[in-house]
């Protein structure tokens, strides 16, 4: 059964009309199992921008669909119970977008994720088939303000500014993802202007990101634009851009992060794991990008057989445009170029790497054929002796990365150098553990809550 239930701007009724009711009669409210429209297209099924007026709760009895820009706008709360499953209109590039002010609790458990996916049939669905999950707030960017509109050609209800971010509260809340996967999101709007699987804008210190997978993104699988924002336990999939975007200031910290590259899934503008810029000039703009990463598990698209592999796939990590981001006790795999100190734009990024702003070092950098490359040629032995460089990918000892719409095994096999090593010296706000990269040899942490074949879930 089918019903809709449209979220329009300004009105805080709530009117469900059967699909089949050409009078528009007002029914009951839906019973168990019914879908929901949330939000709204025009004739040609084209996204138009919608709000949500009031604070409510998505129930995991029924399912729904997220059609055009859908708000949760400033003082409004979206709650969304375990287990639930939304899922995202192609056509109109159905998006949820968090706005400043707004918060979403989407708290999830092991055992009954929160789903936002495709709305097409197993079988059937593939990257970009809607928009994604955006989350704005208020911390701090280095944008100027007339700038900080979120990029992805969104549109916004008349007279308002629900697509910006940004601001000076560094301890902004906008709400809980924990235990929430998002599949096949990420749509490109123009060249360099896409919605991620997940977006955060200016996303401030208050929000708790725990558990959250990001499933065949059309373009980046987590980008953040500015902000305080802090996350653990993430897991980008087949992603088609980059695993871990940073951009614009951000200043958070995260922790135990997996990537695992698709060999068939690659983007034109080069496909990383990490992508850091300060902005997208180079400039000396502030706050700076300073985010700091460790204990990241990065699988690329070569698996030690000889494999061949697209051009497009670049680097495990590419800082650039006078980025800081660090990056610490992690495990880089199987890409053409394993760090890439950029200075070709911007200010030189490795004067940050030179005065300890950026500071990449106590990784293992595993069967890449450039494991260390930079611009600025006096970085380039500091790199490679502070980190470990292995020439082969079964030397990282990683029991079983290579599954592909079957589940794999990231932990660490018997006598990985990677057990034993890492470092949280001169680091705050870090779980101290022993072991290098987001696994040890015992605890899977992705289990019973995440997909590896989503393509052929029943939804």
């Amino acid at each position: 059964m089918k019903k809709q239930f449209t979220l329009l701007f300004g009105i805080a009724t709530l009117f469900f009309a059967s699909c089949g009711n050409d009078k528009g009669d007002s029914i009951d409210p839906p019973k168990t199992g019914t879908e929901i429209v949330v939000g709204q297209a025009d004739g040609s099924g084209s996204p138009l921008p919608s709000t949500i007026t009031t604070s409510t709760t998505w129930t995991a009895n029924n399912k729904y669909l997220l059609k055009g820009f859908v708000y949760v706008p400033d003082g409004v709360t979206l709650t969304i119970e375990p287990g639930t499953i939304i899922k995202g209109d192609n056509k109109s590039k159905g998006t949820l977008i968090i706005a400043k002010g707004g918060k979403i609790i989407a708290q999830g458990t092991a055992d009954k994720p929160i789903v936002f996916t495709s709305n097409f049939p197993k079988g059937q669905r593939k990257a970009g088939d809607w928009g994604g999950l955006i989350l704005l707030g208020k911390a701090p960017v280095n944008l100027p303000e007339d700038k900080l509109k979120i990029e992805g050609g969104l549109t916004v209800p008349t007279g308002t500014t629900l697509n910006q971010y940004g601001g000076t509260n560094p301890a902004d809340n906008s709400g809980v993802l924990k235990y929430v996967r998002v599949e096949f999101a990420g749509v490109e709007y123009s060249t360099d202007n896409e919605i991620n699987g997940i977006t955060f804008g200016g996303v401030g210190s208050g929000t708790q990101v725990s558990y959250v997978q990001v499933y065949r993104s059309g373009d980046d699988a987590f980008e953040w634009f500015g902000g305080t924002v802090n996350a653990d336990h993430l897991i980008a999939t087949g992603t088609w851009d980059d695993d871990f975007d940073t951009d614009n200031g951000f200043s958070g910290k995260v922790q135990f992060g997996i990537s695992q590259r698709n060999p068939l899934y690659r983007d034109k503008s080069e496909s990383n794991g990490f992508e850091s810029d300060n902005d997208g000039n180079g400039s000396i703009a502030t706050p700076q990008t300073k985010g700091v990463f460790s204990n990241m598990t990065i699988i690329g698209p070569m698996d030690g057989t000889g494999n061949t592999i697209h051009e497009y796939f670049k680097h495990a990590a590419q800082i650039r445009r006078n980025s800081s981001l660090s990056i610490v006790n992690s495990l880089f795999v199987g890409f053409p170029i394993g760090v890439y100190i950029d200075d070709t734009k911007g200010t030189a990024t490795s004067l940050n790497y030179l005065a300890g702003s950026l500071v990449f070092k106590n990784n293992i950098i595993a069967g890449c054929p450039e494991p260390v490359k930079t611009t600025n040629a006096v970085i380039k032995p500091q790199i490679e002796s502070n980190n470990s460089i292995l020439a082969t990918i079964a030397e990282a000892k990683v029991a079983d990365a290579y599954k592909f719409n079957a589940t794999p095994s990231f932990l660490l096999a018997a006598g990985s150098p990677a057990l034993t090593g890492a470092n949280f010296d001169g680091l705050s706000g870090f779980q101290a553990v022993a072991y290098k990269g987001a696994f040890d040899q015992n605890t899977d942490w992705t289990r019973t809550w995440s997909t590896w074949n989503a393509e052929q879930n029943e939804y």
